[in-house]
């Protein structure tokens, strides 16, 4: 008896691990969910700099270094710029997620290798004009500075449900999704976990902590907290040639609601280096919505959640004293109930024997 009891435990054991591990994403990622966040101009922002002796020109919304095969275009946007992650669909555990970024009042920074030809990224009803541009002495090919009202950059990549690990469509991994942290105690963000790779480049950015701020925050899409969470992440220098370059440790922090898992700002210091973007070819950008910038660098008010926010989103949030089970719980509350039931059992008939 003693065996059929451990062999009961055991197995249930098993089962509940396995569930676990199955849905360790939150309860709100699936099929048909969107989450969009943005950067938005704010003019009182800039006419304040300005005024400062800044130059218009380095007051933009994001910068953006995409990466193609032979080109790497920079990307600057100086109106409002959105970044839509969309789940398409899911199949044997991994989500298909694409990725939609637009911008407005863009200029396209590009250098084409001799003998090769400009590639444009966006549409040519879009383009103002494209002035040719010096390149430097040790580069053979021509540079391009393309002046346009808007573009869009579109990619599509995966992400393993039960870990949140992100890979592109060619297999490639790159880290821990930016869209939502795990509120598992067992999958949470541990210290030195590797969170962000690139691995082009063989680099990789580790946990440095986890915080908490007993406070509300702001998004676009709403106030969260308290509390708020913060994820710090720390890597080496980074060099990416003729790109950008760390010579010090870099930095990066997302936040996020402890409640839902779901990131409320996937940047709080305008770095971003994502797993999500790096996956479609943007392994690094800044992105800094200006109306955030002017209320916490310029008011002092620290009320909001980052540099690049939550604007909007079609998950469906449970209320924490009202969570029920879903139907992915159910069979495992059950199995719970009858596990007990059946050890319960086994445990009377071993009585029962020994009473006889």
């Amino acid at each position: 008896m003693k065996r059929w009891a451990f062999i009961t435990v055991t197995v249930f054991i098993a089962l509940l691990a396995g569930a676990n591990a199955a849905t360790a994403a939150p309860y709100w990622v699936k099929p048909g969910v969107y989450i969009k966040y943005a950067a938005m101009r704010y003019d009182p922002y800039i006419e304040h700099l300005i005024s400062e002796g800044y130059s218009p020109h380095k007051l933009r919304t994001a910068d953006i270094f995409y990466f193609v095969p032979n080109t790497t275009y920079r990307i600057l946007a100086y109106n409002d710029t959105y970044l839509k992650f969309s789940i398409l669909d899911e199949r044997e555990g991994y989500l298909t997620i694409g990725v939609r970024i637009d911008m407005s009042n863009v200029t396209v920074k590009v250098s084409v290798p001799e003998g090769k030809n400009l590639t444009p990224i966006w549409r040519q009803d879009e383009v103002i004009k494209i002035e040719t541009l010096p390149t430097h002495i040790d580069f053979e090919g021509r540079a391009y500075k393309v002046y346009l009202r808007s573009l869009t950059i579109t990619g599509v990549y995966r992400v393993r449900k039960s870990n949140g690990a992100v890979f592109s469509l060619n297999g490639t991994y790159y880290g821990h999704t930016f869209l939502w942290v795990d509120t598992d105690p067992d999958m949470a963000p541990k210290k030195n976990e590797t969170f962000v790779v690139l691995p082009s480049l063989n680099w990789t950015m580790k946990v440095e902590k986890v915080s908490s701020m007993d406070r509300t925050l702001k998004t676009y899409y709403g106030e969260f907290g308290p509390p708020v969470a913060t994820l710090s992440l720390l890597g080496p220098p980074l060099i990416i040639k003729n790109t950008v370059e760390f010579s010090t440790q870099t930095p990066d922090d997302l936040r996020y609601d402890p409640a839902t898992g779901l990131v409320l700002s996937p940047t709080t210091l305008t770095i971003l280096i994502s797993p999500d973007l790096a996956a479609i070819g943007i392994p690094f950008a800044t992105f800094l919505d200006q109306r955030a910038a002017y209320d916490d660098q310029i008011k002092e008010k620290f009320v909001w959640a980052g540099t690049l926010l939550l604007y909007d989103t079609n998950a469906e949030f449970q209320k924490v004293q009202e969570v029920p089970f879903s139907k992915a719980q159910t069979p495992l509350r059950y199995m719970f109930w009858v596990s007990l039931v059946l050890l319960g059992s086994i445990v009377a008939a071993r009585g029962w024997g020994k009473i006889k």
